[in-house]
């Protein structure tokens, strides 16, 4: 006999997540994990319902680290129960009451990875409230976004500003219209310093994000480049929505297999023949995920002139920046490995060819921003199971990629550095080099 107590006879319903009652902190007792159950009172039927519900149906469909899961929906005549990702932590809104504001560099980063989540959500059609009180600090440094799709587009990036502005000044910004920065509890943020300011670096930003016209806020890409030079050099990146991202400190995004903003391919030219992969024997099958910072040695990366202590950008992701030395410029050089393992070969083979028609159909987004497409999607015979390769520029970097399926693995590495060009053709040579790395590494996996 199923338990009166439990919602939809599964979910047990523990505490109040707020003073109005319409978040819960519950417990799926069938899967035995704790989650977030939100209601969500259904307007009368008619074109705002419908856009509400189309909203909740993409957001089902959205897993980004930077995003709160939809793990189920409950559905009454007039109302829903989300059943939710729980994630621990504290809002930015809270952390600030109790810690006090942040510098510009860790807002920025915050930022950072914000944008990231919404362009993730954009991809879908979903809008989702980047605001003080919906962005949560979890854990390991994780920025998650915490809101449920709103049916009405909102202006996301002025939402981010008025979040940046509480993080660095402590309180919200003036618009005339605001009281005050209040916790869902009603207790009001704390009023900064008379006359001090924390903004520092993020003024301009913030002064453009929060202009009362929106025809003079900036754009995406524009306030990407600008947290980009601010936040600190490990956060100079962008997690990928799919495969994996090409980012650098001086350009604007391009995301592989469906992620942030991309950018539309104006023409192509030829270019010299691909070097070649030699052909390893690899394993059946991969019982673990695999660590994409192990993938070449620290010998592998120190001669191509990389750190050689790379850095965990998310789950099955990894980066290495250029060696910076005294006397001798940033190159720009920046390579990224992600390693993908699925539970059955025919999953990874079914994302793989979701990847592969991704890859060769790029979309056109707001942002507007040109990609020149040097060499276009083409198949790597003889590499794993399968492969291809790319080469791409989006007038700022010049980006080689190599995608390829091991059995249940899916690997992409993406090697990027500075210009329109590859004359010498060493980002074409750099990333077929280090495949070969990877291939031979992954041919010792027991």
């Amino acid at each position: 006999m199923s338990d009166p107590n439990l919602l939809a006879g599964r979910y047990r319903m523990l505490e109040r997540r707020d003073p109005t009652g319409m978040s819960w902190r519950s417990r799926d007792e069938l899967l035995h994990r704790d989650v977030t159950i939100s209601e969500v009172r259904l307007p009368p039927p008619g074109p705002h319902r419908d856009r509400l519900l189309e909203q909740i149906r993409a957001t089902a469909g959205l897993r980004h680290p930077g995003i709160t899961a939809l793990h189920d929906v409950i559905s009454t005549p007039d109302r829903m129960w989300l059943v939710m990702e729980s994630v621990e932590g504290r809002s930015l809104l809270q952390t600030v009451r109790a810690d006090g504001p942040f510098s510009p560099e860790r807002a920025a980063e915050i930022g950072l990875r914000v944008l990231d989540a919404l362009a993730a959500a954009h991809e879908r059609g979903v809008h989702l409230a980047a605001t003080p009180d919906a962005v949560l600090l979890a854990p390991g440094g994780r920025v998650v976004l915490t809101g449920i799709a709103s049916p009405v587009p909102a202006d996301e990036l002025r939402d981010l500003g008025v979040t940046l502005f509480a993080a660095v000044e402590g309180r919200m910004p003036d618009t005339g219209s605001q009281a005050g920065l209040r916790l869902a509890d009603g207790t009001p943020l704390a009023d900064p310093v008379t006359g001090s300011t924390g903004s520092g670096p993020l003024t301009s930003l913030l002064d453009e994000l929060l202009a009362a016209e929106p025809a003079h806020h900036p754009d995406a890409t524009s306030v990407r480049l600008t947290l980009e030079r601010i936040a600190p050099r490990p956060a100079q990146r962008s997690p990928r929505r799919g495969l994996f991202a090409v980012a650098a400190a001086v350009t604007a995004v391009l995301v592989l297999g469906g992620a942030a903003f991309w950018l539309w391919p104006r023409s192509s030219e030829s270019a010299e023949p691909t070097p070649s992969i030699t052909p390893v024997a690899l394993p059946t099958f991969f019982s673990k995920q695999l660590d994409p910072c192990k993938l070449i040695s620290r010998d592998q990366a120190a001669k191509l002139s990389l750190e050689t202590i790379p850095s965990l950008e998310v789950t099955g992701e990894c980066k290495w920046n250029a060696v910076i030395e005294p006397g001798r410029p940033d190159s720009g050089e920046i390579l990224r490995i992600e390693a993908l393992r699925y539970s059955s070969v025919t999953e990874a083979d079914e994302d793989y060819g979701r990847f592969l028609k991704k890859d060769s159909g790029p979309t056109k987004t707001d942002v507007g921003l040109p990609l020149i497409e040097i060499r276009p999607v083409t198949t790597l015979s003889g590499v794993a199971a399968e492969a291809y390769t790319f080469e791409t520029t989006n007038e700022l970097t010049y980006n080689t990629g190599v995608v390829f399926r091991a059995a249940n693995l899916v690997v992409a590495v993406q090697y990027q550095r500075p210009g329109t060009k590859d004359d010498d053709h060493r980002t074409l040579k750099n990333a077929f080099k280090i495949t070969q790395r990877v291939l031979e590494g992954l041919s010792r996996t027991k």
